[in-house]
């Protein structure tokens, strides 16, 4: 199993190799990949995002993976939504930076919460991509988060009835 990371537009590099890292950790091999530039037609200028089902999919295939993590520092929205922390579809997934850190909440950063929630945004559209739905296990890393309040309540883990649907799929994530 290989996951490609795809940093896209400018994205801090210590931030890129701790997903790397923590990726690599649960689903084996992990690539990354040069970064790409943001189409300036992706962007709504009225509501200061990105069209994320539009950036998703701009995102190159995974080519020599099995799937491919984008990673974007702009906040996104999706029709209907104002705003996702991450999306998936097919074997692209896609996570935004902008609502996981605290500073976009008026308030002081802070560097390990920022990680930990990259880091269950990222698993938590990976697990999408591999077939899970969202879960009904409040610390399931499944479980829909609506806000990030309710991300932070969630753990980074799968619950066992997600790991045994990927272990059914022919996954066997280190979690």
């Amino acid at each position: 199993m290989t996951i490609l990371i795809q940093p896209v537009g400018a994205v801090d590099d210590s931030l890129i190799s701790f997903i790397e890292v923590e990726i690599g950790s649960i689903y084996g091999s992990v690539e990354v990949m040069p970064m790409v530039h943001i189409p300036a037609s992706l962007r709504d200028p009225g509501r200061g995002q990105l069209d994320g089902a539009a950036v998703l999919m701009a995102l190159p295939p995974p080519e020599g993976g099995d799937a491919v993590l984008g990673v974007v520092e702009e906040d996104l929205f999706v029709a209907d939504l104002n705003f996702v922390f991450g999306l998936a579809h097919g074997r692209r997934a896609m996570i935004s930076l902008a609502r996981l850190r605290q500073e976009f909440y008026g308030l002081s950063p802070d560097p390990d919460l920022f990680r930990e929630r990259a880091k269950k945004e990222a698993v938590h559209e990976l697990g999408h991509v591999f077939g899970l739905p969202h879960c009904g296990d409040d610390e399931c890393v499944m479980h829909f988060s609506n806000s990030i309040d309710e991300a932070d309540l969630k753990g980074w883990r799968y619950c066992r009835w997600c790991q045994k649907m990927l272990e059914g799929s022919g996954m066997k994530p280190a979690i």
